[in-house]
Order: C-alpha cells, then sequence, then structure tokens
C-alpha cells in the first residue's frame, strides 16, 4: 500500500491559491474596467502591480515544484554496533 506523500498534496494547495489569486486579479479588472479606461495613471498602477504580482506567483509555484522530499532510511541501532564491539 503506498503512502501518501504530504508534500504532493501541499504543492496541489498552492497551486490552487496561486490560481484563485490570479483569478482574483483578472476579476478586479473586468469589474473595473471603465474605471481603468478612463484614468490612465490608475491603468498604468494597475498593470504595474498585476505584472509585479503575477511575477511574484509564478515564482512561488516554480519554487514549490522544486522541492524534493527524501525519503527516511531506516538507520542502523546504535544498540546493536556497541554489543558488536564489545
Amino acid at each position: 500500500m503506498k503512502k501518501e506523500h504530504h508534500l504532493n498534496n501541499a504543492k496541489a494547495v498552492i497551486a490552487l491559491l496561486i490560481l484563485a489569486i490570479a483569478f482574483v486579479i483578472f476579476y478586479k479588472f473586468s469589474i473595473s474596467q471603465d474605471y481603468l479606461q478612463n484614468d490612465p495613471i490608475a491603468m498604468q498602477d494597475y498593470v504595474i502591480y498585476a505584472v509585479v504580482g503575477g511575477g511574484f506567483l509564478i515564482g512561488l509555484l516554480y519554487l514549490t515544484s522544486n522541492t524534493t522530499h527524501k525519503e527516511p532510511t531506516k538507520a542502523k541501532s546504535v544498540k546493536s554496533s556497541k554489543k558488536k564491539k564489545k
């Protein structure tokens, strides 16, 4: 029976949160599209924040996908090695 990998679950949750944040950024743009088209400074600020935020989200997704977890190996018992030395 295969054990569950908590690392894979954490990666999936982080990816889901990143997708949700990206959706919120898009949704905020679609809701305030008329305001942003009338005010070029607000549009410039929004685009800068969206690009920087998207870059951070992509970086976070990259860092979480590169993590690895080695399965713990069974260590030799310290007591058994001491008995052999005596």
